[in-house]
């Protein structure tokens, strides 16, 4: 295009300006771009940084307290098996007592005397039968902290049976459950009975059932956090017997038991002869006491 009132040679060198000034502030231009970009680089690698270390942190956080409450739990494990020790080991002596420390797991431990109501039900599962005892033997149980561990189900010591009938099984059962509003380590105490031929009574066999059962139903009302002492007393053990006699051969009778609503049966066998046998059926109870020591 023609600039009026310029010469031809005046348009070339202002041409040769303006394109001069364009290349410099083209210039100028993508060197700010490139300043821009940095900035925006490092920006982008600081955010995706602190994301990785966040994502990182939580992840740690997480298996930091799971294996805290695993931790925990362990102390929860020993301390219940400490205290069953020290019952089983006042057991069946009357007036022995034992204290124990309980370390702190982080969780509550409480009795329950009026817990775990037992029935035991003598019968030849036709037409006879009798009720040997009805009555609550109380538990101990420790409440564990919120974890993802699933812990139910699981025997540390014994099993799910209501009732025993051989020396190898203990009658100890702490076991982990799901109670009202937590995980717990539950222990209690389920029967255990031995049957015996003992003489003659009338020109019969003479058999001696025998049943023990480990009562915490006179323990404290407990409930404990942090350290503390227990102290687990015998403090009385007690006998009951009755007498059943049969007039006709008996090969074995059965003591049927409902603890806590778990339904068990064990079958003892019987010396009889054709007149019959005579059994002697003796229940032998340990009340044990569970509570808070001075130490």
């Amino acid at each position: 295009m023609k600039l009026k009132g310029f010469s031809e040679q005046q348009e070339r060198r202002l041409s040769k300006i303006a394109h001069k000034c364009f290349k410099k502030q083209l210039g100028k231009f993508l060197q700010s771009q490139k300043a821009l970009a940095i900035p925006v680089t490092y920006l982008i690698l600081f955010v995706s940084l602190m994301a990785i270390i966040s994502v990182t942190y939580s992840f740690a956080v997480v298996k930091i307290s799971a294996r805290g409450a695993l931790l925990r739990a362990s102390v929860a494990k020993q301390n219940m098996q400490v205290l069953d020790d020290a019952v089983r080991s006042v057991a069946w002596t009357s007036g022995a007592s034992k204290a124990v420390y309980m370390d702190d797991c982080g969780g509550i431990f409480q009795t329950q005397p009026t817990a775990k109501n037992l029935v035991l039900n003598f019968t030849d599962e036709q037409s006879f039968h009798s009720i040997l005892f009805n009555s609550s033997v109380g538990k101990a149980f420790c409440k564990l902290e919120p974890s993802e561990v699933n812990y139910e189900g699981l025997y540390i010591r014994g099993d799910g049976r209501a009732i025993i009938n051989q020396s190898s099984f203990t009658m100890t059962q702490l076991y982990a459950e799901t109670g009202n509003d937590a995980k717990e380590l539950t222990l209690c105490y389920r029967p255990s009975a031995t049957t015996a031929t003992v003489g003659t009574s009338n020109g019969k066999p003479l058999n001696l059932i025998r049943i023990y059962i480990l009562n915490l139903n006179s323990s404290q009302n407990l409930t404990l956090r942090e350290k503390f002492y227990l102290k687990a007393t015998a403090s009385s053990v007690a006998t009951t017997t009755s007498q059943y006699e049969f007039n006709q051969s008996v090969s074995s009778l059965a003591i049927k038991a409902v603890f806590d609503g778990t339904l068990g049966t064990v079958w003892l066998p019987i010396s009889s002869n054709a007149e019959g046998a005579v059994v002697n059926v003796e229940i032998v109870v340990c009340n044990i006491k569970i509570q808070r020591a001075g130490v």
